[in-house]
């Protein structure tokens, strides 16, 4: 009695340490709906470890060479660094993981197993107590033989979403292509664009200099010095702007290289041609080339049909199935008395073979295998209708993209006459200024003139690159070569 006593006063406080245990781990709810959640500390500690944000740490070692930087080389950082690719092929991964699991139904399926169990029989007979001790061990295997199709079709749509995952894949490497880019150019012009603005601040402060000048010999009023120190102090408020805007576009650049944003890179001019020779005829053949080549596209072809062998998977299942199997089984039973009987003991083995053909049907299960086909009738069409829309976005996309490219290159073509013009405008201007011959409002009009010129410029050429980039995107093609009846006979 006082041994059994023990056992339960063990038992009771391994069931509090059990309790109490559990309890110092537990993730509690907020309490108050007005008031933010406090984290517990073990919450805190199992949180502080950020190993991810340390691999991003160590990821501005790719920046360890003194060149500048060009848009191939920040391509190529990009493809390594971005976890948006190696989402997409983690995904890809996974599906070809379910490629796998649904082959395995071809496969025969066998389980073993062993228990051991101990029975006692408490009696008050002459013969006492009865124990027995049993010891088994079971292997079992089963084969499909006949579902009418649905482990093919089951097989057959998960290749299909493997497909899917992997042009997913392919227009992750895309968008991560068109991220890159437009953030290399964005970056790229908003540093122009303080370089642009320190030269209006220079044309400010020599406007500014030169109205003091005259002003001090009386042959102008105060009125030219306060109107050229207001656009003096708008200069200065225009550069701050754009050197907040660089840093921003930073920013963006090293989240589309996937690296930290106060890594310390430099990048270099753009390079190569910037006008690109795309016909307004070229626009259907861009369109059907997009519909037979862009990633999404034919990934969401790929997913229709995954949806197909859903369903026919989904009508199998109301059939039924023929499986084959066997079974082979051993067991020890061991009988022995208690202690006022103590002689009593006997052993007994036994072994067990089984072997079976089983026909297999669900005939009525509530309409849920019924319920399960239209709903996969329902999600193929779904998935039709989304494969459309798709599709029509791609073809509007590309015609969209063409026209702002034919749009971008047009407006380059203007901002650099523009921009001539301006100069010549400003020059001849502050000169008229400071032989007398002209107002300082003459010499403002032409400055702000030229800034403005400076700034569509490096607004068109950035437009021109990114319309550009944009439009091979929207065809599903990395770039953009002119007549793309070439790009096409290769394909």
């Amino acid at each position: 009695m006082k041994d059994m006593n023990k056992r339960n006063s063990f038992f009771h406080c391994l069931m509090l340490l059990v309790i109490v245990c559990s309890g110092c781990s537990t993730v509690s709810q907020p309490t108050d709906p007005s008031q933010s959640w406090t984290p517990s500390k073990w919450a805190e500690k199992k949180l502080a470890k950020d190993e991810v944000w340390r691999s991003l740490r160590a990821k501005g070692d790719v920046f360890t060479g003194g060149d500048r930087l060009d848009i191939a080389a920040l391509l190529d950082i990009a493809f390594t660094n971005n976890p948006s690719t190696r989402q997409a092929w983690e995904s890809a991964r996974a599906a070809h993981a379910r490629i796998k699991q649904a082959e395995s139904r071809w496969y025969p399926q066998v389980s073993v197993s062993a228990q051991t169990a101990f029975n006692k029989k408490v009696t008050n007979n002459s013969v006492g107590d009865a124990n027995q001790a049993d010891y088994t061990a079971l292997g079992q295997a089963q084969l499909l033989l006949l579902d009418l199709g649905g482990r093919a079709a089951r097989v057959s749509s998960a290749k299909q979403a493997l497909l899917e995952a992997n042009f997913s894949f392919n227009q992750a490497i895309q968008d991560v292509f068109l991220d890159t880019t437009k953030a290399y150019y964005g970056l790229y012009s908003a540093e122009a664009s303080v370089v642009a603005a320190e030269a209006n601040l220079a044309d400010s402060t020599a406007s500014l200099d030169a109205a003091r000048q005259r002003a001090k010999a009386g042959l102008v009023s105060r009125l030219d010095v306060l109107q050229a120190e207001s656009t003096y102090e708008d200069s200065l408020y225009s550069l701050e702007e754009a050197r907040g805007l660089s840093k921003t576009a930073r920013a963006t650049l090293t989240q589309a290289l996937g690296v930290p944003p106060d890594t310390e890179f430099e990048i270099d001019e753009p390079s190569g041609d910037i006008l690109v020779d795309v016909t307004e005829e070229d626009v259907t053949v861009l369109i059907d080339r997009a519909l037979k080549e862009r990633p999404s596209v034919i990934a969401a072809k790929a997913s229709l049909e995954s949806k197909k062998e859903d369903l026919a998977a989904a009508n199998s299942d109301l059939w039924p199935t023929l499986s084959t199997g066997g079974s082979i089984g051993a067991g020890e039973h061991k009988f022995f008395g208690s202690e006022k009987n103590p002689s009593v003991f006997n052993s007994k083995w036994d072994h067990s073979y089984n072997a079976f053909l089983t026909v297999e049907w669900d005939v009525f299960d509530g309409f849920y295998l019924y319920s399960k086909r239209n709903e996969a009738k329902a999600l193929l069409g779904l998935e039709r209708e989304k494969l459309r829309q798709v599709e029509l976005a791609a073809s509007a996309e590309v015609w969209t993209k063409y026209f702002d490219l034919k749009t971008a290159e047009k407006k380059y073509s203007f901002s650099k006459a523009f921009l001539e013009t301006s100069k010549t405008s400003y020059e001849l201007a502050y000169d008229s200024y400071t032989s007398g011959l002209k107002s300082m409002l003459d010499v403002l009009q032409a400055q702000s003139q030229l800034s403005e010129a400076r700034s569509r410029m490096i607004s068109s050429r950035e437009s021109l690159f990114v319309s550009r980039a944009e439009l091979a995107h929207a065809i599903g093609a990395l770039t953009v070569t002119g007549n793309d009846k070439e790009g096409r006979d290769d394909k």
